[in-house]
């Protein structure tokens, strides 16, 4: 049968041959009928090879001007063969424009087949012959294939971008983007997929299956005077290489992507577009602005201040600005910042692997899965960290809002520490009072230094010690809270105490304290003799630690 967007079904086996006798032999008799018990003999000469027919389930030989619309290009097509004295063992056929000069036979054990038929590039319409001969088991053809000319048109394919899987409003040279495209002729007729940066004049091609591509922006980060760049195109979830690059990509700049699709008739999509923000990265060391509160500007002031006094003069810090939303009032799972990629992996795995120190301050990251920003980030930071990645956290550790909701949170696994508190019923809240000691207990791993004690310079009840066990996690210090009963009665905490550790192997720290006052800009530490400076100073000391570079 014939497939396509005829309004009516054809009717089978059009053009069909009268079936030949199918005789075998002509037998002569040459002898005679011997009485009285003689042998009878039969002699004969057997006859040539009969070829096969052919049988093509069209009712026409050629369907031009007897259909009311044009058949799509892609087209389902099916024949049969018979052979009056052996057996069909295969067909051959061809298609090709009419009025032009056959091509070459192509061979197949199939008796049906979807064909993506031939229309000139330019064109829309085009009356394309199709034959098929059946091929016998002593290899002799149909010397009179079975033949239609189909009538077809092709139409434009379609594209759409995938919206919620766009790029923030401002990425890093690593994004991605996802397409979905239709054509009404079949998949099959695509030719491949079109793309530019800031040129809608001219494209790169990219394979027709392609539908989800990652570009990385070849960027040069001691060349302050580089504003343009190439970008290397990685196709699929899988982040397959290629070694496609497509120009023109813009740094520190607006960039705007133009995608089409072009199929086998060169007829073209639609262009989409979508316009965004590429920041260009200057430094091997990332600042992440976590602090989702309107005060965050005191706080990241601080911490920035941390890192220029400590890393070498006049280096670069990258930004990366994840605070928005605010958390508003008490209560509410507030979304996932909008300026993290949407798509995890690979988009947000390759950004991160961009730099090999991180520096995070957030305001929540082992509390919750759903909302907080650590956690999504944490579950694709393996390759920074196999290209041997170090990471410092700033974040109070709080009950889970829902601790089975929060088993698996990839932020817990991923800090140094071995579970979180859950308080018992029996105790209303822990306490740090204003003067409380905070010990460090442990010497740093790879420099042997101890860090400074220091002593709680407010009183703090939201901010939680956690457990800091095994052979992996090196506790830094410990507090002394207090826990208050329901009767009222205050009372030491025995354990857990520990506010600061990092990893054994020093990848990853944590200090789950705040340093400083979001309204102040004053120290929420100080030195166990006062200084004010006390806590800067444990910063760089476990900064050092993790191997951040130095002045």
């Amino acid at each position: 049968m014939l497939r396509g967007r005829q309004p009516s079904r054809l009717a089978a086996h059009a053009n069909a041959k009268p079936h030949p006798m199918r005789t075998l032999l002509k037998i002569g008799f040459l002898g005679g009928l011997m009485l009285g018990g003689c042998d009878t003999g039969f002699m004969g000469t057997p006859l040539p090879n009969q070829p096969p027919e052919t049988y093509l389930s069209v009712r026409d030989s050629s369907l031009v001007d007897k259909l009311p619309e044009r058949l799509v290009s892609t087209v389902y097509v099916a024949w049969t063969g018979d052979d009056p004295d052996g057996y069909v063992v295969a067909y051959e056929l061809r298609y090709y424009a009419l009025g032009l000069s056959p091509p070459g036979w192509i061979r197949t054990t199939r008796n049906d087949t979807l064909i993506v038929l031939p229309i000139e590039a330019g064109s829309q319409t085009a009356d394309v012959v199709f034959e098929v001969r059946a091929i016998d088991n002593e290899a002799l053809a149909d010397p009179t294939p079975a033949r239609t000319v189909f009538p077809i048109r092709n139409s434009p394919p379609e594209i759409r971008l995938v919206g919620f899987e766009l790029p923030p409003d401002t990425t890093f040279p690593v994004f991605s983007f996802s397409w979905q495209v239709s054509d009404p002729d079949g998949a099959i007729n695509l030719a491949r997929i079109e793309v530019s940066f800031n040129d809608s004049s001219q494209f790169v091609a990219l394979p027709p299956e392609v539908d989800f591509v990652t570009f990385v922006g070849n960027v040069d980060r001691d060349d302050p005077l580089q504003l343009e760049t190439s970008a290397r195109v990685y196709t699929g979830r899988a982040f397959r290489s290629t070694t496609i690059e497509v120009p023109g990509l813009r740094l520190d700049a607006e960039n705007t992507l133009y995608v089409r699709a072009v199929d086998q008739a060169e007829a073209r999509s639609r262009l989409v577009h979508y316009t965004w923000h590429v920041k260009k990265p200057k430094s091997r060391v990332l600042l992440v602005n976590d602090y989702r509160k309107a005060t965050g500007g005191v706080v990241m002031a601080y911490h920035r201040a941390i890192l220029r006094d400590y890393l070498p003069a006049g280096m670069p810090i990258d930004e990366w600005d994840l605070s928005q939303p605010y958390v508003t009032g008490s209560a509410g799972n507030t979304p996932r910042s909008d300026a993290l990629p949407p798509v995890a992996d690979p988009t947000l795995r390759q950004t991160l692997a961009l730099w090999d120190y991180i520096y995070w301050v957030s305001t929540a990251t082992v509390n919750s899965i759903v909302g907080n920003n650590l956690p999504y980030a944490a579950g694709v930071m393996d390759l920074f960290f196999e290209q041997g990645g170090r990471i410092l956290v700033h974040s109070p550790v709080t009950q889970p809002r829902d601790p089975e909701a929060n088993l698996g949170n990839p932020a817990i696994l991923m800090l140094p520490l071995s579970d979180l508190l859950v308080l018992p019923d029996s105790v209303r809240r822990l306490e740090l009072a204003s003067g409380a000691a905070i010990t460090p207990v442990n010497v740093l791993p790879r420099t042997g230094e101890s860090l400074p004690p220091l002593k709680a310079h407010r009183f703090f009840i939201n901010e939680l010690p956690y457990f800091a066990e095994g052979g992996a996690v090196v506790p830094l210090y410990e507090a002394d809270y207090q826990y208050l009963n329901r009767a009222g009665q205050r009372r030491p905490w025995p354990r857990p105490r520990t506010i600061a550790s990092i990893s054994a192997d020093a990848r990853v720290a944590l200090f789950g304290l705040p340093l400083v006052n979001e309204l102040t800009g004053g120290p929420e530490l100080v030195g166990a003799d006062g200084d004010p400076e006390a806590g800067r100073q444990a910063v760089m000391r476990l900064l050092q630690s993790l191997g951040f570079p130095q002045r």
